[in-house]
């Protein structure tokens, strides 16, 4: 506002001032007595005006950005119908699986683990619901006292102080009750999980692959690579989550027929030059530094429980 008023005084005393000028009242009496100079002016504004009006009346594009918690929901459920299939546990005909936390459904294995470690005999747990809450009936017992308190110390141990459990009892009818009461995880650590299965299905360090990401295009599914790559991988294929398995299988590949780890990684490079052999990797210090950033930090994930898969 401030800026407007500024530029307001200084033309109205610019147009005071020279008005009073004779040689500048003559210049305009000769301007305005030039049809051509006026057709000239009016079909420049004309001109101007209807770009203006155009960009108004177009429909701006809206850009389309990927719902990351979404996607993990969609992952998420799948997990589970993979530990049903599986015969590890049982989703109930009622569970509504549209919406599962992905804070719950990730740490269901360590749930059913803790659960066989403490109840002998244990019977196929049941998924009753699991959105923002977890229950998991466990039936057929008529005393569940002493482990159900064993099971929650265990739980409490397993899952920190983010997750709240609980049992309740109706005669042989048990439900165990967890719930997530800390901040959501945030899309690198929910990543972890589908690197975890990828690496797995493809003989692959997790965490060289956790690193990949990381520096291709630091988790980000909107990512831009160049050309046609896009994507938290930035590949020419694969929407989504479905990148990770992709991107996996390509460099679980190139491993597999003795291509070194520094080739590989560099061939996921998101920023060779047009005109850049990718094979000439080594020859360009920005791909390089690159390269060994990715290597250096495989530690780190190692450090933080993805561990290397044992053929």
């Amino acid at each position: 506002m401030i800026f407007i008023i500024l530029w307001t005084t200084i033309f109205a005393f610019l147009t005071v001032y020279l008005g009073k000028s004779p040689r500048v009242r003559s210049w305009l009496k000769v301007i305005i007595r030039a049809p051509k100079l006026w057709r000239f002016t009016i079909g420049i504004v004309a001109g101007f005006s209807a770009i203006a009006i155009a960009f108004w009346l177009i429909p701006k594009t809206e850009v389309q950005s990927t719902d990351e918690r979404l996607l993990f929901e969609d992952y998420a459920a799948t997990a589970i119908m993979k530990l049903d299939s599986l015969k590890a546990l049982q989703v109930d005909t009622n569970c509504n699986l549209m919406h599962p936390e992905p804070e719950l459904a990730y740490v269901l294995p360590l749930i059913l683990e803790a659960y066989d470690s403490i109840v002998t005999k244990p019977t196929l747990p049941v998924v009753m619901r699991i959105d923002d809450t977890l229950e998991l009936a466990m039936n057929g017992y008529k005393q569940f006292k002493n482990r159900g308190i064993r099971l929650n110390k265990l739980l409490q141990k397993k899952l920190g102080n983010r997750y709240s459990t609980r049992i309740t009892s109706d005669g042989q009818n048990h439900t165990l009750h967890v719930t997530y009461t800390g901040d959501p995880w945030d899309t690198e650590q929910l990543t972890a999980l589908p690197v975890m299965e990828a690496a797995h299905k493809n003989h692959l360090d997790p965490a060289l692959l956790m690193s990949l990401i990381r520096h291709v295009s630091n988790f980000n599914f909107d990512f831009r690579g160049q050309k046609d790559s896009r994507g938290i991988l930035s590949l020419t294929e694969g929407d989504g989550i479905e990148q990770i398995f992709r991107g996996a299988e390509r460099l679980g590949k190139m491993l597999q027929v003795g291509i070194s780890q520094e080739n590989a990684v560099a061939s996921f490079y998101p920023f060779h030059g047009i005109t850049t052999n990718p094979e000439n990797w080594s020859k360009s210090p920005l791909t390089k530094s690159w390269v060994d950033q990715v290597l250096s930090d495989v530690d780190f994930y190692h450090q933080n429980g993805l561990n290397h898969f044992v053929k």
